[in-house]
This record gives C-alpha cells, sequence and structure tokens, in this order.
C-alpha cells in the first residue's frame, strides 16, 4: 500500500459520499433509525478536520527538504566555482601546495555531506579570501564577490541544515496524532454500519446498504511502498476496518 491511513481516509469519504447521494439520502435522512443522522453528521465534521489535519502533516516535510537541497545546491555551485578560479590562478603562479588544497572536480563536491560539505567550502573560501589581494586573482575569478557569494551560500546552508530532521520529527508527530484519531473514526463508522440493516427492508434501502458495504473496502490508493507507512505505522499493519455484513 502506498498509504494505509490514506487509504483509510479514503474510504471513509467513500461513505459519507455515497450516504449523500440523491438517490441514498432518501433512505436513511429523517427516517429510523434516527440515530444515524446524527452520526453521520458527526462522521463528517471529524472526517473533515482529521483529512485536513493529514494533509498539513504530509506537507510538512516537504517543505523543509526542498529547501535544503535547492541551498545545498546553490553551495556545491558556489564552492566548486571559487575551487577552480583558486586551482586556475595557484596552477598560472606555480602554488603546487594551495592548488592541492581546492583543486576539486564538481563531483568531489557534490559527494560531501552536509557538516563536511560546510567545512570545505568554508577551507575553499578561507584560501580565497587569503589571496583576493593577490596580483591575477581577480583576472582569474577569485574576487571578492565570489567569495561573498560562497560565504552566503555557508551560511543559509548551515541555516536549513537542520531543518528536514526537525520537520520529519513533526511530521512524525502529526501523522501520529491523525492516525490515532482516525483510528476513533473507523469506530464511529463501525456504529453506523450497525445501524444500515434497518434500512434493509425496502428495496432503496437494500441498495443504500450495498452500496455502503461496497464503499467500505478499502483500495489501495497507489503503488509500492512509501515512506508514510513507516511513520503512520511503525509497528505494522493493523488489520483494516471490518466491511459491514450484507443485509
Amino acid at each position: 500500500m502506498k498509504s494505509r491511513l490514506q487509504n483509510q481516509l479514503n474510504m471513509v469519504g467513500t461513505c459519507i459520499t455515497v450516504a449523500n447521494g440523491k438517490e441514498h439520502k432518501p433512505v436513511w435522512d429523517g427516517q429510523p433509525p434516527l440515530a444515524f443522522t446524527t452520526d453521520l453528521a458527526d462522521l463528517t465534521a471529524k472526517y473533515q478536520k482529521i483529512n485536513a489535519a493529514h494533509a498539513l502533516a504530509k506537507a510538512t516535510t516537504g517543505g523543509g527538504g526542498d529547501e535544503k537541497a535547492s541551498a545545498e545546491s546553490a553551495l556545491v555551485t558556489a564552492a566548486y566555482t571559487l575551487a577552480r578560479a583558486c586551482a586556475s590562478y595557484f596552477r598560472k603562479i606555480g602554488d603546487a601546495d594551495r592548488r592541492g588544497k581546492v583543486n576539486f572536480t564538481r563531483t568531489d563536491i557534490v559527494s560531501l555531506r552536509d557538516r563536511d560539505l560546510i567545512a570545505q567550502a568554508t577551507a575553499i573560501r578561507d584560501i580565497a579570501d587569503a589571496a583576493v589581494t593577490q596580483p591575477g586573482a581577480a583576472d582569474r575569478g577569485i574576487t571578492t564577490a565570489n567569495i561573498a557569494t560562497l560565504t552566503s551560500a555557508i551560511t543559509v546552508f548551515e541555516a536549513k541544515l537542520n531543518m528536514p530532521r526537525g520537520q520529519v520529527v513533526n511530521r512524525s508527530t502529526l501523522l501520529k496524532e491523525v492516525a490515532k484519531d482516525a483510528a476513533t473514526l473507523l469506530e464511529d463508522l463501525s456504529d453506523l454500519d450497525d445501524l444500515i440493516p434497518q434500512f434493509a427492508s425496502t428495496p432503496d434501502g437494500q441498495r443504500f446498504a450495498q452500496a455502503w458495504k461496497n464503499a467500505r473496502i478499502i483500495v489501495d490508493a497507489g503503488h509500492g511502498h512509501s515512506e508514510d507507512d513507516d511513520e503512520e505505522d511503525p509497528e505494522g499493519d493493523a488489520p483494516p476496518a471490518p466491511v459491514p455484513p450484507t443485509p
């Protein structure tokens, strides 16, 4: 399953839609058992709140992760650009020692992660800063502007570095809360299941009961494993909500 929780919420939404269909609503609206009308209204309100909370939880991490990736890409580009400028300059003046400290390919820099990337970028920046006033350095790209660009990129990436983990924790917490609320939602849905047979005394009621039963089948919302599965149900898939018996 792509997301068990999402599938369950989809199922509840489908049941609500079926019940409110123009061909089915007359069967139960204002008809005994009257508790069905009241309970369905409560279920709908809870569903809308929980579904909105689930959407918010799922959106929480993406923004932080995207921001970090963007900042990392900018840092890699700035570090690589200045490193190559330094390598070119130091080769030109015959400074093999400093050239060896900045002679990186883009792949070398891209392969670095998080703190290692910051450390290497900072080293490149400091070497460039020490050489910026030397004759011919600016002509090779060792400029205050390029140094400032790298400094800014380091600062931005460092600020974003902890965002993904913090937001993953937040997302995980939100999803656990939603899963807990969704479990209660499924219990409420089961209470409605128990009332459905009372509508089956007429052909229209029988059709409604069958449509409700069909809506209670959980259908996979996607293909393959999703990270949502791990966060929403860390102990493994819980059994699906019960399907009401055929009246």
